[in-house]
């Protein structure tokens, strides 16, 4: 058997049992001290105005389908940022992650929410970003709202809403698009 067969072959059943799968997962940001050095940079010669943070580097995560997974760590260790990547939200900078299976997550209070939108029209357009058509949507409408016990609210502006209220909206609609993977940072 070849080197690559067996590359292949480990990947095959790996890609079978984990629902999420990432080596060397890295995100870094470029930090300026100054705004104007981010326009520099662009029209300017000289070599980058920026320095390099480094707010997740060289994860690894081997996370098989039915887990339930706890990130833990101190203020700016690289949660929130782990989750973005996991998400699609944000590129890696270097790395690579496989995820198998429909993701929905509640990461920052209210993202995603128009804030003069109702609850009725946060709940249509967050579920067809999530992918669910129209039909889907109709048909877990009622189910979502009784989730969330938002009630008469549903029909207010959500800049109306408590954080309590958004944080139920949020949850609903995440939990409705029945994901293969549900991540929630800080809810």
């Amino acid at each position: 058997m070849s080197v690559q067969s067996t590359v292949d072959t480990a990947r095959s059943a790996r890609d079978t049992t984990s629902a999420i799968h990432a080596e060397n997962l890295s995100k870094a940001y470029q930090i300026y001290d100054k705004p104007i050095h981010r326009l520099w940079d662009l029209v300017l010669p000289g070599g980058p105005r920026y320095r390099e943070f480094w707010a997740v580097k060289n994860v690894y995560l081997d996370i098989p389908h039915g887990s339930t997974v706890g990130i833990i760590g101190e203020n700016g260790a690289g949660k929130s940022t782990l989750l973005k990547l996991l998400t699609g939200i944000s590129p890696p900078t270097s790395g690579s992650l496989d995820v198998s299976g429909r993701i929905a997550s509640l990461l920052e209070l209210g993202a995603g929410f128009h804030p003069d939108f109702s609850g009725r029209e946060n709940i249509f357009l967050n579920c067809s970003i999530l992918g669910m058509s129209d039909a889907e949507i109709e048909e877990r409408y009622e189910s979502i709202v009784e989730f969330s016990e938002l009630g008469d609210f549903i029909e207010r502006p959500v800049k109306t809403y408590s954080s309590g209220m958004y944080v139920r909206l949020g949850f609903s609609v995440a939990s409705s698009v029945d994901p293969d993977i549900l991540l929630i940072d800080e809810a």
